[in-house]
């Protein structure tokens, strides 16, 4: 008998995974706090299996027990799944007018992207379908080592930082350009920093490029990056680059300061 496409598709899915988020999704402002047999009535689960799971989610630090009521709810550590999600959906509000108007004003597909630990997940885009010859879809994860936008989210973490997030990285080599010298990259991350904007000539994939340049809030804090991507002969190697990266850190100027940012005197 013929393999259906959905039964390859139900192949992929971890179900131990499926169990876990549901009883993660028990949790709720009207059941913010549960025993494990209410866990097994609310998931038709049974208990030794809730058991097993809420133990591991204890052990992991994404529930807290109460050792009176043996009742289990959220650990403030939860928050820390949504953060970049929730980061990255309010800088796309503010962004994405600004994305589109440079776009247009470039003729060039324009990103947004946003870091979460040494990754980057692109949240918006402003394409222009005729020149696109690469498509990031929503979601996407990246390398940062090896993306203008990584490069300039890297670049203005905190500096006491570097060392940490450097040596998180596994500088794999994607193309001959690629920098996997962990002090090579630190000295392109203070580049990067020097000139308020960021390069990528081939270093993920051969023959395509991008300018990056950082995204600010109202504190202060890196917390997006924009680029202009497309074909490298086209972006970096001809005498438009120079009207690149200035409209793209105008634009990026101008997404920070609706977020709130106020530049100093000499930026």
């Amino acid at each position: 008998m013929a393999i259906q496409i959905d039964d390859l598709k139900e192949n992929y899915i971890v179900s131990s995974l499926v169990r876990g988020l549901k009883i993660l999704s028990t949790f709720t402002i009207k059941t913010p706090s549960l025993k494990v047999s209410e866990i097994a009535e609310m998931t038709g689960l049974d208990q030794a299996t809730v058991f097993r799971f809420v133990y591991t989610l204890e052990y992991l630090g994404y529930l807290v027990r109460d050792e009176e009521t043996k009742r289990y709810h959220q650990s403030v550590r939860m928050l820390s799944l949504s953060l970049p999600a929730r980061e990255g959906i309010a800088v796309r509000e503010v962004a994405l007018p600004v994305m589109f108007e440079l776009s247009e004003k470039i003729n060039e597909t324009v990103k947004l992207a946003v870091l979460d630990g040494v990754e980057i997940v692109m949240v918006a885009l402003a394409e222009v379908m005729d020149k696109l010859v690469y498509r990031t879809p929503i979601g996407h994860r990246s390398a940062s080592y090896c993306t203008a936008q990584g490069k300039a989210l890297l670049a203005y973490q905190p500096m006491e930082n570097w060392d940490r997030l450097i040596s998180m990285i596994d500088f794999v080599p994607r193309t001959e350009n690629t920098i996997v010298d962990p002090q090579k990259f630190r000295q392109e991350l203070l580049k990067v920093r020097g000139q308020g904007y960021s390069v990528q000539d081939g270093e993920l994939i051969l023959g395509l490029g991008s300018l990056a340049a950082p995204v600010f809030d109202h504190g202060g804090k890196v917390v997006g990056a924009i680029n202009i991507s497309g074909l490298s002969i086209q972006i970096l190697h001809e005498e438009k680059v120079d009207y690149y990266i200035d409209e793209l850190v105008k634009s990026a100027r101008t997404i920070s300061i609706k977020l709130g940012y106020i530049p100093d005197k000499s930026g």
